[in-house]
């Protein structure tokens, strides 16, 4: 068994061990979008000129923001999380003499949440198409899947960037909480970016989870306009630079704590 398998397999037996969690966990996202199913109907049969541009149904609109908002927190916290959490035990140094490598562990660490993050996603588009009726344009699936990935590459960069960070400093970093909140606030997840203020507007392309979130629209929505796909598209692709960036900061991380000789500490 590989080292990604072995802290699969031990992350899945601890959540599956609180079954109760685990069912609930998932089938609460059922009622979230029962919730946005109704909040929605308070706006149908409206014109709103800020949705016009996505074929102006909101339900798709929420849907799909929604559902890309579910992986910025589990992907940005899972490896810095495994990090502390091995830190504090006392087994971190124990593993990082194993024939594992330092980055193996510390990415391993945190699949398990990467891939519960990318199943309630695809759970919660699924729910939204077949039982509520979003209107997507399911030939555009593979393109869909395709901005997944690119945000699971960002997200998963940002979060070895926080591994690293605990890693060589021994403490929590506060930047991905503020990335969370700001991408929340300002990447159009729950309205579109058009409605803020002038100031707030332009932060909006600064994150990855607007272009995300904005490409995934046009693409996916029936009657969306598809004339910015390929801005959001590159901008989309210049950000998957996080990934190896966030790879080589978790590289240099061990490296200094090896030799500073903290490895042991917490």
């Amino acid at each position: 068994m590989n080292t990604a398998s072995a802290f699969f397999m031990r992350d899945f037996q601890v959540a599956w061990s609180y079954r109760f969690s685990f069912f609930f966990q998932n089938a609460s996202l059922l009622f979230s979008v029962i919730t946005l199913y109704f909040v929605s109907g308070l706006l149908e049969g409206s014109e709103i000129a800020a949705l016009s541009q996505y074929g102006g149904d909101y339900f798709s609109f929420v849907l799909l923001g929604t559902g890309l908002s579910l992986l910025a927190y589990p992907l940005t916290k899972a490896f810095s999380a495994g990090v502390r959490a091995a830190q504090v035990s006392g087994t971190f140094e124990a593993m990082l003499i194993t024939r594992a490598t330092g980055t193996g562990i510390v990415i391993s660490s945190g699949m398990y949440s990467v891939a519960i993050a990318c199943v309630q996603l695809l759970l919660t588009w699924l729910i939204g198409a077949v039982i509520f009726g979003a209107e997507f344009r399911l030939t555009q699936i593979p393109l869909l899947l395709g901005v997944v990935a690119m945000t699971v590459a960002i997200l998963v960069g940002i979060g070895l960037l926080s591994a690293a960070f605990v890693i060589a400093f021994k403490q929590s970093e506060p930047f991905t909480g503020a990335f969370v909140a700001g991408s929340l606030l300002v990447s159009g997840i729950m309205y579109p970016t058009s409605v803020l203020p002038r100031w707030l507007e332009v932060v909006s392309p600064l994150l990855p989870l607007t272009h995300a979130a904005e490409l995934s629209r046009f693409l996916f929505i029936e009657g969306a306009d598809t004339s910015n796909v390929g801005m959001h598209f590159f901008a989309l692709l210049g950000f998957c630079s996080l990934l190896p960036i966030g790879v080589f900061a978790l590289r240099r991380s061990l490296d200094f704590a090896r030799q500073a000789g903290s490895l042991s500490q917490y």
